[in-house]
């Protein structure tokens, strides 16, 4: 009997999905809006550049709360990376207001964090987020949320 062996995930490579399912299987559309949200500029020009990369041109990243709310009325994200621990609004607000504006089309949440064991994790389950992606993200795991087979290491 064969046994599987799996590759140690570390701190940078955890994927934290909500248990109740993603739309992680269906792959996300090149066309689809992309919003980032995290104060850190390195986060949103590193994501914007790994998605370029992939073939998504139409990806924002944009550094508070306050801005990414007005873009998002106007942009219409389908999928939206968001930094919980934002420090000039609370993040399960925005989440709140971006998916309450996302009324007229299916938007995805997912968590963006330095910290992998961060103690709200059910409210923000329940704020609609649909899994937790530790800082900084791999291509890999990228890959993975867009619903993308990996590609093949050179």
């Amino acid at each position: 009997m064969y046994q599987l062996m799996q590759r140690p995930q570390t701190a940078s490579s955890t994927a934290h999905r909500n248990p109740r399912g993603s739309r992680r299987d269906a792959p996300l559309e090149s066309a689809t809006r992309i919003l980032i949200v995290d104060n850190d500029r390195q986060v949103g020009t590193s994501l914007t550049f790994m998605l370029s990369a992939r073939g998504y041109d139409e990806v924002r990243a944009v550094r508070s709360a306050r801005r990414a709310i007005a873009i998002a009325e106007q942009f219409h994200p389908g999928l939206v990376f968001l930094d919980i621990e934002l420090p000039d609004r609370a993040s399960l607000e925005v989440a709140e207001t971006l998916r309450k504006g996302a009324h007229a089309h299916a938007m995805r949440l997912i968590a963006l964090t330095s910290n992998s064991e961060h103690e709200s994790r059910e409210e923000d389950r329940v704020a609609g987020f649909e899994r937790y992606m530790v800082k900084p993200l791999s291509q890999i795991e990228l890959d993975k949320i867009l619903g993308r087979p990996a590609a093949p290491m050179l």
